[in-house]
């Protein structure tokens, strides 16, 4: 799994890993199959620097950020406090309790005007 922003050298030179081949040659001229059964996953913010020869070996998945809604910014955020639960034991079981109750109706009030 490969996490971050695509640098045009390096994803060129792993086209031949993801043609059918599936072989890496490396700077030194050693190669490396991949086995059948390995896959590579790319998460990245965008395409700018990745080529049509990247793009057609590669399946694409897209995901808006406003699908995803505010819950994972609000997991990321209880991340936080939940590393240190010892230092925050009685947040944490008050905010997992205000969450279900009040942040879904208040978050649809905020971005549609809607009550639920």
């Amino acid at each position: 799994m490969y996490d971050g922003d695509v640098d045009a050298v390096w994803v060129e030179n792993m086209n031949s890993v993801m043609d059918d081949n599936k072989l890496l040659t490396l700077i030194n001229g050693d190669r490396i199959r991949l086995e059948k059964f390995c896959k590579m996953l790319f998460e990245v913010s965008d395409l700018q620097y990745a080529s049509p020869a990247t793009i057609s070996r590669c399946g694409m998945v897209y995901v808006d950020p406003r699908n995803l809604g505010y819950e994972p910014y609000w997991r990321k955020w209880m991340l936080k406090f939940t590393k240190n639960k010892d230092k925050f034991p009685d947040f944490i079981t008050t905010m997992d309790e205000v969450y279900p109750r009040y942040i879904p109706i208040l978050m649809a009030r905020i971005f549609d005007g809607i009550d639920r």
